[in-house]
């Protein structure tokens, strides 16, 4: 596979064959229902133009960006491979390591396995980028693993110091030598860990550039209702503008129902 082109807008790659006969997907995603589809979506819906929620904070996802983006979604279904309807982020990493994905989006966890010989058949030849920009500049979606403190716990302190210590820039290059993606800018600009983790550059400015999921205290029935519209679109059940145009009355209900229980 040759090293990707510099794809700075969304553009439509071109589904090509490797030699012999395996086939090389243009694009690989994932669009489960639920959180999967709706985490790979979520670049290309901001992408657009488009964003969950209107200036009141009701659901607006009915958009005519965001509309545009699902069409454009399922343009990019034409060079996926089959059964991608299903797919979550396991599949799409088994196809770039299988060198069969032209391009993908993937969390970082999975960079090491590409550039190991006895997990990955393109070593060495598999490039990182930024998200694209299309209206907007491109973002990335974050999706984080958090540390806290419990609000009643009678080792508030001692629990905070260790919070303190285990962010420190020297325990977190340790985890980062066993392959945990960083979030401190001073490790991500070492240099030594730049030489052993070709991505972190690449890594550090999509992470500069990224964005949270839509913040609300009913997120996951929202995503969930949100996934399973995207994914009938991408199956055929539905026409992008139905689609989202059943999910923002349900997005709509499910807010009224929580502030009507508050």
């Amino acid at each position: 596979m040759e090293r990707c082109a510099r794809f700075r807008t969304w553009a439509t790659p071109n589904s090509s064959s490797t030699a012999g006969r395996e086939q090389m997907y243009g694009y690989v995603m994932r669009a489960a229902q639920g959180n999967a589809i709706v985490t790979d979506f979520m670049p290309l819906f901001w992408a657009f133009g488009a964003e969950m929620f209107d200036g009141n904070g009701r659901p607006n996802v009915d958009s005519r960006e965001s509309i545009e983006a699902l069409e454009f979604m399922l343009k990019l279904a034409e060079i996926a491979p089959p059964g991608y309807i299903n797919f979550n982020a396991d599949e799409v990493g088994a196809h770039l390591l299988q060198g069969t994905a032209l391009t993908a989006i993937n969390w970082p966890a999975w960079i090491p396995a590409f550039d190991d010989p006895s997990r990955s058949r393109v070593v060495g030849k598999i490039d990182f980028l930024p998200v694209p920009a299309q209206k907007r500049p491109g973002a990335s979606a974050i999706g984080n693993w958090l540390l806290g403190i419990p609000r009643r716990s009678s080792k508030a302190r001692q629990a905070f110091e260790f919070l303190l210590w285990v962010t420190s820039r020297e325990q977190m290059r340790r985890s980062a030598l066993m392959g945990n993606p960083p979030t401190r800018k001073s490790v991500f600009e070492d240099k030594d860990l730049i030489g052993r983790f070709r991505a972190y550059p690449v890594q550090y400015q999509a992470l500069l550039h990224s964005r949270p999921r839509p913040r609300s205290p009913v997120w996951n029935e929202l995503e969930n209702t949100f996934g399973i519209y995207l994914s009938q679109a991408n199956s055929g059940s539905y026409s992008p503008r139905e689609a989202l145009g059943a999910a923002n009355r349900e997005m709509e209900q499910i807010l009224d129902r929580w502030n009507q229980s508050r």
